[in-house]
């Protein structure tokens, strides 16, 4: 008689802890704590719960707004305090009565939400009195979600939400049209705390529904070899061609991109194998890191995923996911090829060519042992389209990649690395947990100030009424307030503050949300805080300011699409002006890297140069309007390039006369 079947939970709990450590923890985030002795079993088993238990919500009815969003907290926040050490000197020890101390404040502040929610839902928030215990737990959870993103991301957001809370106690004072009527301690509390549009708004809820599903749809593709996949495939179709390995990582990091949308986690996942191939290959330890730097920026533009931005602006304009998605193709397209062309005609100035054939994967077998890793997203992409909601399409990937990995004996997620993916599911969304939360305070303050038109008034003002210089403010406060700000909190902040003004200048909700959060990229590569570059840099040994500076020469697209969806056609309904409009776009961001770069079959004086960058500004223009308006630009865009490339190319073979 056949057994039946059932899971053992001590065999799989002891095939877990006897996985090499490399193997349990490399999916893990490098800056937590990587606990031992039954404290790490504990925590196993927690973020096992947690995972689970938003999994089974997905495929369930979940609790009320106030109710699952402070379960979600009461489970992150204390966890948060446990694996983050106060200090970066204790990374290595375990946690102190300090961090103990904490995590039990934490979960007595959410647990006590949890189980008053349905009686703050029969209060009138500025009327009821509020309870001193309320107050107090009110107060205790603010403080604990500050300290754990201080713990998690760093001070930065700390020290802006400070500003905001100033601002919200202190209305009457502030000159002009930053006055206010202010809140007073007890009704900002009873705001941020007991109300579903304060701590528990709608921005916590992403985190805690589908942003979480889709970091764990991320980490289990991961698990089953999905990142090597990738990586082999991209090698396959490009690493013989020249510059190979560079090319390699715009492909990898733009499919790598699809599973977590992280600039940093894709440099320190694709970067560690690509950077030293393409300085073995000849290209500058500099052009290495910002390649691939930018390459890795690139996965929060590029649907499926787009990082947890998306879902945040899918919330915030009230449009769905899939629609964003797919308006983001197109753009996403641009972007790449921009790097790509950039990296092709660098090979090219430097005579590097690619890997021989032989010591690339074929592609058939990439194909035939990891091709089914594919299934998953393409399935992802068909639910979105029938309508599903992201939260279920992306909890349902899950089942289907740990179902599908079993179709190759390589790729199969084993009871031990279900279990690591369980636990690196929950790992994985701490490093954001904290931060959405803190960014979901901000926007609470914005709205409940009314800050939101104070600003939208200023910039109006302050632009004149052009939507140009309009757009230009947009990207400079992107950029500062984006500064040491992950790219998520400065797009809500920014779409927040900004998104309200582009639109009374006559943009459409996307491109107004498009615009932001394309410029909320920038900080992340741009000097003088760069984090992704300094990763990249790290890797590379590069020096971080000269990778920043090399990254935003390579990353052209970040600055030249918003404007594109201000003006030209990528975001109209017609398929054909999109089309349109790509095409166009492929061939300026193909002329601009001959312009930069002065090199065409060989070098190219400014005058040659100054008529390739005339000829991507024709082209630029040629974008904006109706097909019938692009016709004289268009025209004169493809004579002056033209004209350009038989004077370069002449000039070529000039200097190949001379050397011989």
């Amino acid at each position: 008689m056949r057994r039946p079947f059932v899971i053992d939970g001590n065999a799989m709990l002891k095939s877990y802890y006897t996985q090499s450590a490399d193997d349990r923890t490399h999916t893990f985030p490098a800056e937590q704590r990587q606990l031992n002795g039954w404290l790490r079993v504990a925590v196993t088993l927690v973020c096992s719960v947690l995972t689970l238990l938003t999994l089974y919500f997905a495929f369930t009815i979940a609790p009320d707004q106030i109710e699952a969003r402070s379960l979600f907290l009461a489970f992150t926040i204390p966890l948060t305090m446990l694996l983050y050490p106060a200090l970066v000197s204790r990374h290595s020890r375990p946690p102190s009565a300090l961090d103990w101390l904490l995590a039990a404040a934490a979960l007595a502040a959410f647990s006590f939400a949890f189980f008053r929610a349905d009686a703050w839902l029969d209060r009138f928030v500025g009327y009821d009195a509020v309870p001193p215990l309320d107050m107090a737990m009110g107060i205790i959870a603010l403080l604990t979600v500050f300290e754990a993103t201080r713990r998690s991301v760093g001070p930065t957001i700390v020290v802006l939400n400070l500003v905001f809370i100033g601002y919200a106690l202190t209305g009457p004072i502030w000159p002009g049209i930053f006055q206010h009527g202010g809140m007073s301690p007890t009704r900002f509390i009873e705001t941020m705390y007991m109300d579903a549009e304060g701590i528990f708004n709608f921005i916590t809820g992403l985190i805690a529904t589908f942003i979480f599903t889709f970091l764990m749809f991320g980490v289990f593709l991961r698990l089953s070899g999905g990142d090597r996949v990738f990586t082999d495939f991209a090698a396959a179709i490009s690493g013989h061609r020249r510059g190979g390995p560079a090319k390699v990582a715009v492909i990898s990091s733009a499919l790598m991109g699809m599973l977590s949308g992280s600039s940093i986690s894709n440099v320190s996942t694709t970067g560690a194998m690509t950077i030293p191939m393409m300085k073995r290959l000849g290209f500058r330890n500099y052009e290495a890191a910002a390649i691939e730097v930018v390459s890795s920026v690139g996965g929060g533009l590029m649907p499926p995923l787009m990082g947890t931005g998306v879902f945040v602006m899918s919330s915030l304009t009230n449009m769905p996911l899939v629609e964003i998605l797919l308006y983001s193709m197109g753009p996403a397209l641009l972007y790449y090829a921009a790097i790509y062309f950039y990296v092709d005609f660098k090979a090219a100035q430097r005579g590097l060519a690619g890997v021989p054939r032989d010591q690339l994967p074929s592609l058939g077998a990439v194909l035939r042992e990891g091709g089914h890793i594919f299934v998953p997203i393409f399935v992802l992409i068909a639910l979105l389209l029938m309508k599903f909601t992201p939260f279920y399409a992306s909890a349902a990937c899950v089942v289907m990649t740990v179902v599908i990995s079993y179709v190759r004996r390589r790729t199969r997620i084993t009871p031990a690395k279900l279990l690591t993916g369980l636990e690196a599911s929950a790992r994985v969304v701490l490093t954001i947990a904290a931060l959405i939360t803190s960014a979901a305070i901000i926007y609470a303050v914005i709205v409940h100030t009314g800050l939101l038109n104070k600003v939208t008034s200023i910039l109006v003002d302050a632009s004149g009424g052009n939507l140009i210089i309009a757009v230009i403010l947009i990207g400079i406060m992107s950029y500062v307030i984006g500064m040491g700000l992950p790219v998520t909190a400065s797009y809500v902040i920014i779409a927040a503050l900004g998104a309200s003004a582009l639109q009374n200048m006559g943009l459409s909700v996307l491109a107004a949300h498009l615009i932001i959060f394309w410029f909320a990229q920038d900080s992340t590569i741009t000097p003088p805080i760069c984090m992704t570059a300094f990763v990249g840099a790290r890797i590379a040994g590069a020096p971080p300011m000269r990778t920043g500076w090399e990254s935003m020469k390579i990353a052209k697209a970040l600055y030249i699409v918003p404007f594109m969806f201000a003006f030209s056609s990528l975001l109209d309904p017609s398929i054909g002006e999109i089309v349109f409009d790509v095409a166009i776009g492929l061939v300026m961001f193909y002329v601009l890297p001959i312009a930069i770069g002065g090199y065409w079959r060989g070098p190219i004086n400014p005058l040659g140069r100054l008529g390739f960058a005339l000829a991507g500004c024709l082209l630029f223009w040629a974008t904006i309007g109706p097909w019938s308006a692009s016709l004289l630009p268009l025209a004169g865009a493809f004579s002056v390039l033209a004209l350009s490339v038989v004077y370069a190319t002449r000039m070529a073979r000039a200097d190949i006369h001379a050397k011989v």
